[in-house]
């Protein structure tokens, strides 16, 4: 007798979950398996991250951020930008290559083009939770506030790490069949880093440039992450709004172009 509809159901998402669990814990492992340190480096970076950070810009330089107290504001706003691009753009540029990369493996085992990508923005998420961990414990030891307000730094994340996922499938899809993609990604992710507030304040650009700035979607996530971190104020409605109708079109026009292509990017692999 064939199963209630409800139990496939369960059945063939659990059959996801686990899916997308392996991929996570392979691409976890095999990230550092053949550095000598190993996952050691999951904390290492993070943390040679903050203290070049906190040691250049607010030792040296002696950068300061307007409406902050203290000669760390600028490092704080830097490292909360900084980590939150670094997922998205991790994310994103790793889901570029995806089904170029695992070709192999789609030529002998019947994996799904949508739900086993999904192992990489989780993966990406589990790296910026250990590095945000990291960085608290770097800011309670300068006296900067954390308020419950970081609380909201989960929903901004997933919603960031979402947009990055239905970018990056549709550039992977893409890539398949226009390779060149693969060599557009890096400079399309360093005009993307330098147009986004990250490493300067929006409000020291022109009105002009400012207005300009609507239009970038990268703006409401690390808006919102730095508003967070560094104000410990909750994200504006309208920003939170606005990146998830941006993760809703790109996860429409994603499985639009799944529809479109999937038989002849499983021929062209």
């Amino acid at each position: 007798m064939a199963a209630p509809p409800p139990l496939r159901i369960l059945s063939s998402l659990g059959d996801r979950a686990a899916s997308i669990g392996f991929f996570v814990k392979q691409d976890l492992i095999d990230r550092y398996r053949s550095d000598i340190l190993g996952v050691v480096w999951l904390f290492l970076q993070p943390l040679i991250y903050i203290a070049l950070f906190s040691a250049v810009f607010s030792t040296l330089m002696q950068a300061r951020l307007p409406g902050v107290a203290g000669g760390f504001g600028y490092t704080v706003y830097l490292i909360a930008g900084l980590l939150a691009w670094n997922a998205f753009s991790q994310s994103f540029s790793r889901l570029s290559s995806w089904y170029r990369d695992r070709a192999h493996l789609y030529r002998k085992v019947p994996l799904g083009l949508i739900s086993p990508p999904v192992s990489v923005p989780v993966s990406e998420f589990v790296i910026y939770l250990i590095s945000m961990a990291l960085f608290a414990i770097f800011l309670l030891a300068i006296g900067h506030p954390i308020t419950w307000q970081w609380l909201w730094l989960i929903p901004v994340l997933i919603m960031l790490l979402g947009f990055s996922y239905g970018l990056g499938i549709i550039f992977g899809m893409l890539e398949v069949f226009i390779p060149d993609l693969r060599r557009f990604v890096p400079i399309l992710l360093q005009i993307g880093f330098w147009v986004t507030p990250i490493v300067y304040t929006i409000d020291i650009l022109p009105a002009s440039v400012q207005a300009i700035q609507s239009g970038n979607p990268m703006l409401p996530a690390l808006a919102s992450v730095q508003r967070i971190v560094v104000y410990g104020q909750p994200p504006q409605p309208q920003a939170l709004g606005i990146l998830l109708a941006i993760v809703l079109a790109f996860g429409v026009a994603m499985m639009l172009l799944h529809h479109r292509t999937k038989k002849a990017l499983r021929d062209a692999l």
